[in-house]
């Protein structure tokens, strides 16, 4: 796979967070998906499931691509900035995903890591 392609399935997958268009987001995955988001956390598998954890889960108040995309064959990994709100602050999160994506340029994993305790207070403090 080509990096740009990597690098336009996430610019659409941050947008589709940012707007908080849950459709749009799951509309990125194939059918036999599987998520894990935080690496550590519980993996989802078929895009059921994946609908189920973004409808029941906040999401990022923003999301952006954060430094260049590396790529590898048909996965990448990916540095992202997250502002998330958790106690009434809003936080700047560092997150790494990690996916892979199939021939018609769907994901079919996605691994997120981030440590909440390394986020940085915006605001709220």
């Amino acid at each position: 796979m080509s990096k740009a392609r990597f690098e336009d399935l996430f610019a659409r997958y941050t947008d589709a967070v940012t707007r908080t268009d849950v459709d749009a987001i799951v509309g990125l995955y194939a059918s036999e998906a599987r998520i894990q988001i935080p690496v550590g956390g519980p993996v989802h598998d078929g895009i059921d499931a994946i609908d189920t954890f973004y409808r029941e889960n906040e999401l990022a108040e923003a999301l952006r691509v954060a430094g260049p995309v590396c790529a590898a064959g048909n996965e990448a990994a990916v540095p992202l900035i997250a502002l998330v709100r958790q106690d009434g602050k809003l936080l700047e999160l560092d997150v790494v995903d990690v996916a892979e994506i199939d021939e018609q340029g769907r994901f079919v994993s996605m691994r997120a890591f981030f440590d909440l305790d390394g986020a940085r207070v915006l605001e709220g403090q």
